[in-house]
């Protein structure tokens, strides 16, 4: 595989990216300058915030502890607010509380669900963050357990990423028809959800509808805001950032969700990004670079968390919101790089579910001032070409580029 990266520096790597540093120097002396990191650990997953800074300065020690400490107490509250697996957040009360009553929630809560509300209509419905109960259906919300690995990494060929298993659904059978239809249902009305702001408080109107499992089991509409909440963590956090003046730096949630600033030693203050490959991700693989700084980026893909049933029928966890099943086929990851972290999120959500028909003239009206990529699955299971609205992209030439740019910023496909 063609490697993109050759120069002898260190680089930051993620599941879902990897990034770092160009090659050349810039001339301003940055002798004193040290790189200083921060884990976190919520929503089930790790983050990690990066300042590269002089910190012989006294104030830049005094500044980096009060950030790590403010993003702390941020990520824990954001959590406590927002996640669904969590019994005392302000989700977990909306999930539990009657149909046809008014929820109050706090500002983060009414603010992320404000903003996924506005994306699912955007979208027309490919995003949509009321699929909770197709995604608990699948096996893919926190009560299952992790993953396990069939084959050590070194036996791996492309794709085999459906031979993982989870060990509790190693043995999982096909889900009854009549419920991937009634939680299908169920999130078609998302659209109904209202929240409100009054008198400096936040509440949340609960769509007044139902539907009923075989055993006559009533289920009301549930959230997981998981997924652009991370998102929104990092534009909140890279605030903080320039709250205490960190000019280089980058925050990352999930190994999805980003926000990048400059980078301190490369020649243009860019980090060179690369993207994922599908087909050799265990391996550390890419199939794109591009080259970003002071921008939120996201990326999703059908290759992270998957694993076959009992009768072989490969499953992820993107759910498409108009069959209440996880997408199969079709575009296998998407990054998209600008607006905000949390809007990325659920654009990469939503492209990935669209198909890349739906999803190329979706970017051509919505998202020409964004860098988009794409990496599609053909019929056969494996990875095939490249679709993207970014010129110039470095790209694996392993991989076909299916599409050309106009003059207006429109992917045309070949």
């Amino acid at each position: 595989m063609k490697k993109f990266l050759t120069c002898a520096l260190t680089f930051f790597s993620a599941a879902a990216l990897v990034f770092g540093p160009s090659c050349e120097l810039k001339e301003e002396d940055k002798s004193n300058y040290t790189a200083k990191t921060v884990n976190y650990g919520n929503f089930g997953t790790s983050s990690t915030l990066y300042v590269n800074a002089d910190f012989t300065v006294e104030s830049n020690v005094a500044a980096f502890d009060a950030l790590k400490g403010e993003v702390e107490q941020f990520l824990n509250e954001l959590e406590s607010s927002i996640a669904s697996d969590i019994s005392t957040s302000y989700i977990s009360r909306f999930n539990s509380a009657d149909p046809g009553e008014w929820v109050e929630v706090d500002e983060s809560t009414y603010i992320v669900l404000s903003d996924a509300l506005y994306m699912y209509e955007l979208t027309g419905g490919y995003y949509n963050p009321a699929v909770y109960y197709s995604v608990d259906l699948f096996g893919f919300t926190p009560r299952f357990n992790t993953y396990t690995f069939e084959a050590p990494l070194s036996t791996r060929t492309p794709y085999d990423r459906l031979t993982d298993s989870r060990t509790a659904v190693a043995a999982y059978k096909e889900p009854d028809e009549h419920y991937v239809e009634i939680f299908r249902d169920l999130a078609s009305h998302a659209g109904e959800i209202e929240p409100v702001s009054r008198d400096g408080k936040y509440y949340v109107y609960k769509p007044d509808y139902t539907v009923t499992g075989k055993s006559g089991d009533v289920y009301s509409m549930a959230l997981d805001l998981g997924g652009i909440g991370k998102g929104y963590a990092a534009d909140v956090v890279n605030s903080l950032i320039e709250k205490y003046g960190f000019k280089y730096s980058y925050f990352t949630l999930g190994s999805s969700s980003y926000y990048i600033n400059k980078h301190a030693t490369s020649e243009d203050g860019t980090w060179g990004l690369g993207l994922t490959d599908p087909d050799y991700s265990i391996l550390g693989g890419t199939y794109a670079k591009v080259y970003v700084s002071d921008v939120a980026l996201s990326s999703s893909g059908d290759y992270e968390k998957v694993y076959k049933s009992q009768s072989g029928n490969a499953y992820c966890h993107i759910i498409d919101p108009f069959t209440g099943r996880p997408k199969t086929i079709g575009i296998a990851g998407c990054t998209v790089i600008g607006g905000t972290a949390a809007r990325d999120d659920a654009l990469t959500t939503a492209l990935t579910v669209m198909g890349e028909e739906k999803a190329v003239q979706f970017i051509n009206e919505y998202l020409k001032d964004y860098m988009v990529t794409m990496i599609v699955r053909g019929s056969s299971g494996a990875c095939e070409h490249i679709i993207t609205n970014v010129r110039g992209l470095e790209y694996n030439t392993a991989y076909m580029l299916a599409n050309t740019i106009d003059g207006n910023g429109n992917i045309i496909l070949k």
